[in-house]
């Protein structure tokens, strides 16, 4: 599966009533009338099987209260790797001047956010890219150079 650079996000918005309004991109979605929540995972499948991409999938609740996460089409598992011929060399990173034997890890930065007062940040992620990288995770102060494990919330 290819992923995207920009993701398509999806927009549901669900009444007090818990009837669903949904839009890709800001083009609204033609389905049936009076789908509800618990239609969502239908539709979300519906919507990343025909873009054959994840996409951003944001709700928002009648009370204002809002929930964001990354959908995957169904049955897609990790994202396959680059498509190129069996000849041409796969690209690389490189680096030197680390220990001989020393786990070197290549980091993204999803989200940055202040500390407190204390020092302290608490950062909230889309619990997909939670589950999946849960092990691998690291705060990394880009001023002080503090490198800090994520800690996951219980």
């Amino acid at each position: 599966m290819k992923i995207p650079v920009v993701l398509s996000v999806v927009h549901v918005a669900i009444d007090a009533d818990g009837v669903m309004t949904v839009d890709v991109d800001g083009v609204p979605r033609e389905s049936e009338q009076g789908r509800t929540r618990g239609d969502l995972r239908a539709v979300i499948d519906e919507i990343t099987s025909d873009i054959g991409a994840p996409v951003r999938v944001e709700v928002r609740e009648a009370d204002g209260s809002t929930y964001a996460d990354i959908a995957t089409p169904p049955g897609s598992s990790a994202p396959a790797a680059a498509e190129s011929s069996p000849n041409s060399p796969s690209p690389a990173l490189a680096g030197s001047g680390f220990q001989p034997g020393e786990e070197v890890a290549l980091a993204y930065v999803v989200v940055r956010q202040n500390a407190d007062a204390e020092g302290n940040a608490s950062l909230n992620l889309p619990p997909a890219l939670l589950a999946a990288a849960r092990g691998g995770l690291v705060l990394f102060g880009m001023t002080s150079r503090t490198v800090a494990p994520f800690e996951a919330p219980a």
